[in-house]
């Protein structure tokens, strides 16, 4: 069958059939010229006011998916990474390798300077300090830097506390801590996560994946020690 040519009128009726074409199909407004019309001195012509606030509208929604899209990428990128963290962590054979994964291998898995494990004092069951791995606080430490009624801190700046980092704690700036209780009970101590750059935690942000991955180290120190706890 022989196609006939598309005619100017035929493109008029259609549109004027369809007015609600351009509103659905924005996009085709960028490749179209259209007349500035002179409506006299005074007198705004509005047509072109609607067709640049569409195109801007357009270019936001392009610019909002486009960064839904990067977090949704660098949202699974990060789990992917807690995911391989963990397995390190399951993979250890005892309470010295387990500390050493830690330590070793979960800051480079996480793109992080430093991990602080730290227990308070307690005579009656003492956590291993796995030749100055794990630190020692003083009775009530952990309170004291995360509030009785708190479990997480987020610091933006400011972080590097010695009796937590040790000798690193120079070099950092954020840190994230959490509070563990592996034996239900005495001792308590914390987990604390350090980057040297400032910013890079933030009370703002959420803290779930920190969360999870401070419930497996808290399981693997129990798992380890509740035979000699």
């Amino acid at each position: 069958m022989e196609k006939t040519a598309l005619r100017a009128d035929d493109v008029m009726a259609y549109l004027t059939e369809h007015p609600d074409f351009f509103t659905t199909r924005p996009d085709l407004l960028e490749s179209l010229e259209l007349p500035v019309r002179e409506l006299g001195n005074g007198v705004a012509d509005m047509q072109q006011y609607v067709v640049a606030r569409l195109r801007d509208e357009r270019e936001k929604l392009r610019g909002a998916t486009s960064e839904l899209i990067n977090i949704s990428k660098s949202n699974l990128e990060t789990q992917s990474r807690i995911h391989r963290a963990v397995l390190a962590l399951l993979n250890a054979r005892g309470f010295e390798t387990f500390v050493e994964a830690l330590q070793d291998l979960v800051p480079e898995l996480l793109d992080l300077d430093a991990i602080a494990l730290c227990f308070e004092e307690c005579d009656e069951a003492p956590v291993p300090s796995c030749d100055g791995r794990v630190r020692r606080l003083v009775v009530g430490a952990v309170d004291q830097v995360l509030g009785e009624e708190q479990d997480v801190w987020l610091l933006p700046d400011d972080a590097g506390d010695e009796a937590i980092f040790g000798p690193r704690a120079e070099d950092i700036r954020s840190a994230a801590i959490v509070r563990l209780a592996p034996f239900y009970g005495d001792p308590v101590g914390l987990v604390a996560f350090g980057v040297k750059e400032p910013g890079y935690f933030s009370p703002a942000q959420a803290n779930d994946l920190i969360m999870f991955l401070a419930s497996v180290i808290e399981f693997g120190v129990r798992r380890w020690l509740t035979q000699t706890v």
